[in-house]
């Protein structure tokens, strides 16, 4: 995906707050990305092929790697990017903002012994499931910038709407959130992108479209003015999701804007809500929807504080800059 993202791009967002921060900390970056890539002139592109175009990536990668020498490489791709500096004293971070790594590229990757390299994946909950495997590791969680989403006291509470974020497929709980919007007789806002296959498109009609109404709409793709208005009005955030997720950034932005979440336990979730006072966490659907009785109980000013105590880009700059600066 080109830089800057301007919708959906979950790792291309976290890419783009961590190299604002670096440069504007006086860093020079240098980013390998997208071809059509347009960012400002404080950092250096370099392009590398195009989502749909990678034929050449991992070359135009190692290329640029033998002929350049930088004090840190970080990288955000794939692994065999390293290829070039594997044994190298430069110091190396990579980061994995996806849950499931025991892939056979990942163990044959850790055979060659590299230097001087830490993997840090974007939430402990990753870090402590893969905890078994002997590399060297230390988790760092996403974050998004301070002042790209706002609290108003004014705006918002238990009255709102229930808001969900996320791509519309069948792994995403919105088919669970229609029923638990039916069920409590709430509002449901859903926003995200449909899928462009045939099969998604007939998902989304027979599972969401059908139920569209005046109690459960659809937002379609939403950017992020319109995400702030969606969730400081919004009662709670939903992650109900059955696929794996490494880390939510809606969450942020939602607590961002003081709107508490309500999700399962699972996954990224549990590290990231403080029972009753940034959201809620249950079990089961009964503790979702009992979830969704209590958030008059919760003060959304302690939403937008645990954020800002916590998850913002300059907090995740910070420690990455740590990180580089450790030796293995």
């Amino acid at each position: 995906m080109p830089f800057p993202p301007k919708t959906i791009g979950g790792t291309e967002r976290v890419v783009k707050y961590l190299v604002d921060e670096l440069v504007n900390d006086g860093h020079d970056v240098t980013l390998l990305c997208h071809d059509e890539s347009e960012y400002n002139s404080r950092i250096k592109t370099i392009g590398i092929g195009t989502y749909l175009d990678q034929k050449k990536t991992p070359q135009k990668v190692w290329k640029h790697l033998l002929l350049n020498k930088y004090d840190v490489i970080h990288n955000h791709g794939r692994l065999l990017y390293f290829l070039p500096e594997t044994w190298s004293a430069t110091r190396k971070v990579h980061t994995f903002h996806m849950a499931e790594l025991e892939s056979r590229s990942f163990h044959n990757f850790i055979k060659l012994r590299p230097r001087n390299l830490t993997f840090a994946p974007c939430a402990k909950w990753i870090q402590t499931k893969y905890q078994h495997i002997k590399v060297n590791w230390s988790y760092i969680n996403n974050g998004i910038p301070k002042d790209l989403y706002s609290y108003n006291d004014k705006i918002g509470g238990a009255d709102g709407p229930l808001v969900l974020v996320c791509r519309i497929s069948p792994g995403k709980g919105v088919s669970e959130a229609i029923e638990v919007a039916l069920k409590t007789k709430k509002k449901l806002i859903i926003a995200g992108k449909v899928g462009d296959y045939p099969h998604e498109k007939e998902w989304f009609s027979q599972n969401v479209e059908q139920y569209c109404g005046d109690q459960v709409q659809y937002a379609g793709v939403v950017d992020d003015n319109q995400k702030q208005a969606l969730l400081e009005k919004a009662s709670a955030l939903l992650m109900l999701s059955a696929d794996s997720e490494a880390f939510n950034l809606t969450m942020l932005e939602a607590n961002a804007c003081g709107c508490p979440v309500i999700a399962y336990n699972r996954f990224f979730p549990p590290d990231f809500i403080k029972q009753g006072i940034n959201g809620f966490i249950g079990d089961t659907q009964s503790d979702i929807i009992e979830a969704i009785g209590k958030l008059n109980t919760i003060d959304r000013s302690k939403c937008r504080a645990d954020f800002e105590a916590n998850y913002t880009a300059k907090i995740m700059t910070e420690n990455y800059l740590r990180l580089y600066r450790s030796k293995v």
